[in-house]
């Protein structure tokens, strides 16, 4: 009887196992080949627009990246384990990262004029981009709502007006928080992680996308 039973035993232990397996979510990496544009750029600027893309990726939280240079090609090698739509990685890495506010003057939103980059998903029917500058800059962003009261003003990517919000009010203490205009959670991610990386060296194209 002992006998029969380790038997059975076995022969079910056989036949859940491979079933548990078969449940287990399989993660297929992504590759995606950019080439710099124009061709044979500078090995320099390569290695730099490598660490920006890093630092990108990791900002949207992102694990299992991994970026190889081909300085003979001009190429960046990104690979993906993580799970993010092709699409979303795609523009991710092909954003350059000059990001402005734009009305009568142009505000640009770099490391040297930001103190923070975050998003607030307090309130998930309504993601925020919520930026933050630097002190010295304060007076520029007071001066610049104050003479644009009830006027729109152009958030702007890469020349690419992704919102225009009317200013309301002068803000006297350097920090905005930009929602609704169609934002959604993957968007507002997106867009924290390129302004806090910084600006690409190199305009990139994707000549491969597996």
């Amino acid at each position: 009887m002992k006998t029969l039973k380790y038997i059975l035993l076995g022969i079910m232990l056989i036949t859940i196992i491979p079933v548990c397996s078969s449940q287990t979510p399989v993660i297929n990496k992504q590759v995606i080949t950019l080439q710099s544009v124009p061709l044979n750029a500078a090995a320099s600027l390569l290695g730099e627009s490598k660490e920006v893309l890093s630092q990108r990726l990791g900002s949207m939280g992102l694990r299992d990246v991994q970026i190889t240079q081909n300085y003979a090609k001009s190429e960046l090698l990104i690979t993906v384990g993580d799970t993010i739509s092709n699409k979303t990685l795609s523009e991710v890495l092909l954003i350059r990262g000059n990001v402005s506010f734009k009305a009568d003057t142009i505000l640009d939103l770099n490391k040297e004029n930001l103190l923070d980059v975050h998003a607030d998903f307090s309130k998930p029917a309504y993601p925020t981009l919520c930026i933050t500058f630097r002190e010295n800059k304060w007076k520029v962003w007071e001066n610049l709502t104050a003479r644009n009261l009830d006027k729109p003003v152009d958030f702007v990517v890469d020349g690419k007006v992704y919102s225009a919000p009317e200013i309301r009010e002068k803000i006297s203490h350097g920090k905005i928080s930009l929602t609704g205009s169609g934002f959604s959670t993957t968007e507002v991610r997106k867009l924290v992680a390129v302004i806090s990386s910084g600006l690409v060296p190199l305009k990139f194209t994707i000549v491969g996308n597996n």
